[in-house]
């Protein structure tokens, strides 16, 4: 039984790789065609973290429940079922006519993409045997992060000479593809139908993350006094406690509280909050600094952000072995490290940075992804049963996420607090006195830089050439304020991977016994 699982484990990789691999690729080309969508639909700065948002919100959501979907139906089915409605969605998203379908769109792909997230990296270890799981997870990571490697930039070659729109359409042939390969070469995972669903569970992890993100994201635009916003902190809050009250006593639970006191389980958990910080950030701002500060071109953005995702393309099945032998605990406090680095390095971003010192950024940025990814899955798995790995992926792709929901949410509030206080002061000291509705026009700056200024052009004379320098400086100054949050955020978690590595020795000898 167990050889003819593994007969094609290869073909099997390909398959659930291909079905993986257009979901990254999906978020690598959001990331780059954001100016495009600013311009054609004519989305706010707001809507933009939201089309960005409500897919990191979703996966928050949902990644543990579709994870536990797949124990209870299979992974597989409900991998291909996840598939299949992604690439719906992302026909819905390409075809969108306005900012608010698009978002819609972006929530279906968010859930469904949250299936691809557990289903699919449960699958992989599944088709292996347990002592190859490290290579076969770095193999897998690779076959993803060249997802995100090619996404920014076809995004660029279609911003430039297509529409942004294709960025969604591409989605389909890919998928099909992946299907053909994956078709009789996947097997699919025992059932445990005697389980189910915590659907109470479910029912305060959903309010509680996605009142949070309102209550941070919107706190500028309705106040942070206002009564909507004390309504959303109080439910978040009571939404956070009822959650911790029925996972604490639910048979089956989204969150299994018993896994989050296992060493190695916090040691994953820890790493994977400041790995999905910075991924939602470090893929968020780039962009835009690129395109509406440096005035690069959609291709040469892609071609620059590519240092990102090429790091994390490369290193996983270079380490892969290495963490077979050594285990994941060094390679992740590594890749936190070299997180810390390249938050410190892209506070100093200006826009006048040459290339070499923007690409290091980028790449420190991806050295750090590309040494936590697979290791602090084989961390989140190793010390549990085959049949215990579904929830524990889930549970740390969960943390992951809503650190990449919240991140992102704070990072945008820090950049567009400190850009509008900034843009106030240097407009005082220059003396220009601008409207709102000018004032607004120039912060069109920060995501289409092209009809911002054929728009200032329409100002008295020489006037835009004197605020789009002004527009610059602020946006970095808010870059710089979001960056050293960064860093503070992974400098915290750098500290507790290094303390919790020693109660994991500590585990490990323990669970070793008198011998070692």
């Amino acid at each position: 039984m167990s050889e003819d699982r593994y007969a094609k484990k290869w073909q099997a990789m390909i398959g659930i790789g291909l079905l993986s691999f257009v979901v990254f690729m999906d978020f690598g080309l959001a990331n780059t065609i954001l100016p495009g969508i600013q311009a054609d639909l004519q989305a706010t700065v707001n809507e933009l973290q939201w089309v960005m948002n409500a897919f990191a919100m979703m996966l928050a959501m949902f990644v543990v429940t579709m994870g536990r979907l797949g124990d209870i139906y299979g992974r597989r089915m409900v991998l291909y079922i996840g598939t299949v409605v992604f690439g719906l969605s992302s026909v819905l998203a390409g075809a969108a006519p306005g900012p608010e379908i698009l978002i819609v769109a972006r929530v279906v792909q968010g859930i469904s993409g949250a299936i691809g997230m557990t289903c699919a990296v449960s699958l992989v270890m599944y088709a292996f045997p347990e002592e190859e799981h490290g290579r076969a997870l770095g193999i897998f990571m690779a076959i993803t992060a060249a997802g995100l490697a090619v996404g920014p930039v076809i995004g660029g070659v279609f911003l430039s000479l297509l529409s942004w729109r294709w960025a969604f359409f591409i989605n389909i042939p890919i998928t099909v593809l992946g299907f053909l390969v994956a078709r009789g070469a996947v097997a699919e995972t025992p059932r445990l139908l005697n389980e189910k669903v915590d659907w109470l569970g479910l029912c305060f992890l959903i309010p509680g993350i996605g009142c949070l993100t309102f209550f941070i994201m919107q706190g500028n635009s309705w106040g942070w006094f206002s009564p909507v916003q004390i309504a959303l902190y109080a439910v978040t809050i009571i939404a956070v406690i009822g959650l911790i009250m029925v996972e604490s006593r639910a048979k089956f639970p989204i969150i299994d509280m018993k896994l989050l006191k296992i060493p190695m389980v916090q040691f994953s958990l820890i790493g994977a909050i400041g790995m999905g910080g910075f991924i939602s950030l470090g893929t968020f701002l780039p962009p835009l600094f690129l395109v509406s500060v440096q005035n690069q071109p959609g291709y040469i953005a892609g071609l620059m952000l590519l240092s990102i995702t090429a790091m994390v393309m490369i290193v996983p099945p270079l380490i892969g072995k290495s963490v077979d032998r050594r285990g994941p605990v060094p390679f992740v406090i590594a890749g936190q490290f070299a997180m810390v680095i390249a938050a410190v390095t892209q506070v100093y971003f200006v826009a006048a940075s040459p290339a070499w010192f923007v690409i290091l950024g980028l790449a420190l940025f991806g050295l750090g992804w590309g040494l936590q990814q697979g290791s602090s899955l084989k961390a989140a798995t190793m010390a549990l049963p085959q049949e215990a790995a579904g929830v524990a992926v889930g549970t740390m792709w969960t943390v992951l996420n809503i650190a990449k929901t919240l991140t992102v949410a704070i990072g945008g509030l820090i950049l567009t607090t400190t850009d509008h206080a900034r843009l106030e002061a240097s407009l005082a000291a220059a003396n220009i006195t601008l409207s709102d509705h000018q004032q607004h026009i120039i912060r069109s700056l920060l995501s289409d830089p092209s009809q911002a200024q054929q728009v200032l052009g329409e100002l008295p004379a020489d006037l835009d050439t004197e605020i789009a320098p002004l527009f610059h400086e602020s946006f970095m100054a808010g870059y710089s304020g979001a960056m050293w949050f960064m860093a503070a955020v992974c400098a915290l978690c750098l500290i507790g991977l290094v303390l919790l590595s020693f109660r994991v020795r500590a585990a490990e000898r323990w669970a070793a016994g008198p011998e070692a």
